[in-house]
């Protein structure tokens, strides 16, 4: 479809039949009752839109329907395709209202619903639902009212600024909404050309701003997981950054934000269930030495009793905790950074600082590893007010006594994936795409 083809149309339509609108207003003056098996498998939200309005039709604004009309084109520039909306079924009822049929009226006004709730939903929080593409990943959900909203809109007649109004604020969905103006609109639509592969990566990129919290907090931690690195952000400024080492393609580190609320010295670990079930039953069950040389306790989880590696049953290695003692060896290494979340992941040292030299770090089970870990802990400190040193923390970590300090979630945390990043000039640098996921998300944007 060609949008610009459709406003000239529409605006030339316009002009010709203004002088006209008076000769026929029966149909915007009256309201008729939308059937309720005309909502039959609609969306939620057209169903209660219409129940609060007495099933009756409510589309006879002209300037409504004509700003829902010019919301829907205009929403280009915000990475959705207006040719996916049925514009020319929406322009044809708009212009030709006055001599709809009363079928056709109800046809109409459930068209115009509908369609604000569409392009509502995909304006605010994007066409795709990443937690049902992915599953391990935790977007922002905006709790909006998109009934009331429609209700206020053509009450107040601005339809267009409250769409408008829905969009993202934050300065990440403005940087790479202009990136995406400069880039996306190349004509050809291939993706394997230098061109073409640059329009897909700041498209798909985009989308994934909107999944993110519009405020993502004063100070914060932000681990861009295709980039291997996290950033430390002070009032809007990045004042350090550490290379990280994230979960491997099959153990993805999940997406998601929380905010720290503890930090441990000399951590204790309890092997997690996916690592227990992968890779300590197979191990152990083929040389019980396993666990003296990985320095695992056994604990029975009803009685809390230790258990002995010789009386350990592999077939019941579900009714057991396996607790590794603290020290340099254990698989948090010396510090752990806690926080929030239902993946039973965090931040932490790691047994084997060799690995962070290399250029693919996708290694761990899910968990992200920092390198310089007392320094990320001496920074969270100071932002939290404590007064704690990279060289007290060096102390503590010596003793191999487990230490707790409790934070008061001053600092947030930001797991997040993107494959194109935007400096503040507006460059874009791709990433390789570790997790294989930027396809999949493309082929669901253009369908």
């Amino acid at each position: 479809m060609n949008i610009r083809k459709i406003i000239v149309g529409a605006l030339i339509f316009s002009a010709c039949t203004s002088n006209n609108s008076k000769q026929n207003l029966s149909n915007a003056e009256k309201t008729v009752r939308v059937e309720k098996i005309m909502l039959f498998g609609k969306d939620e939200n057209v169903v209660k839109f219409y129940t609060d309005n007495n099933f009756e039709t409510i589309w006879q604004d002209s300037l409504s329907r004509n700003e829902l009309i010019s919301a829907i084109i205009d929403s280009r520039f915000d990475g959705v395709m207006p040719e996916k909306y049925p514009l020319k079924k929406l322009i044809s009822a708009h212009y030709n209202y006055n001599v709809l049929s009363v079928a056709e009226l109800q046809k109409a006004d459930v068209a115009f619903s509908e369609n604000f709730f569409r392009i509502a939903k995909q304006l605010a929080t994007g066409k795709v639902n990443p937690k049902k593409m992915y599953g391990d990943w935790e977007p922002y959900i905006p709790e909006n009212d998109y009934a009331a909203l429609l209700n206020k809109s053509l009450t107040d007649q601005k339809v267009y600024d409250a769409l408008e109004d829905i969009k993202p604020k934050s300065e990440l969905y403005k940087k790479y909404k202009k990136a995406f103006a400069k880039y996306v609109p190349i004509t050809s639509k291939d993706t394997l050309s230098a061109e073409g592969l640059l329009r897909k990566k700041v498209w798909v990129n985009f989308e994934r701003t909107k999944w993110l919290e519009p405020d993502l907090g004063e100070n914060y931690v932000w681990i861009n997981l295709p980039q291997y690195d996290l950033q430390v952000v002070e009032n809007g400024s990045v004042t350090d950054s550490y290379k990280v080492i994230i979960g491997k393609k099959e153990r993805k580190t999940p997406i998601l934000s929380s905010s720290f609320n503890g930090i441990i010295v000399n951590p204790k670990w309890t092997v997690p269930p996916t690592i227990l079930k992968n890779d300590l039953v197979p191990k152990a069950s083929a040389n019980r030495g396993y666990f003296v040389s990985n320095r695992l306790t056994i604990f029975d989880k009803k009685s809390g009793k230790q258990v002995s590696p010789d009386n350990w049953n592999p077939a019941n290695y579900g009714s057991y905790r396996y607790v590794q003692q603290t020290g340099r060896l254990n698989s948090l290494g010396q510090i752990k950074f806690d926080f929030p979340n239902k993946h039973m992941v965090y931040l932490h040292d790691t047994n084997n600082r060799t690995r962070f030299v290399e250029s693919n770090r996708a290694l761990s089970s899910g968990c992200v590893r920092v390198e310089d870990p007392f320094r990320l802990a001496e920074k969270i400190f100071k932002i939290e007010g404590k007064n704690i040193s990279k060289s007290e923390i060096d102390t503590l970590a010596v003793k191999e006594k487990t230490k707790n300090f409790k934070l008061n979630k001053k600092v947030n945390v930001h797991q997040v994936y993107f494959t194109a990043v935007i400096n503040d000039a507006g460059d874009v640098k791709i990433l390789n795409d570790v997790y294989s996921l930027d396809n999949k998300l493309y082929k669901r944007l253009i369908q």
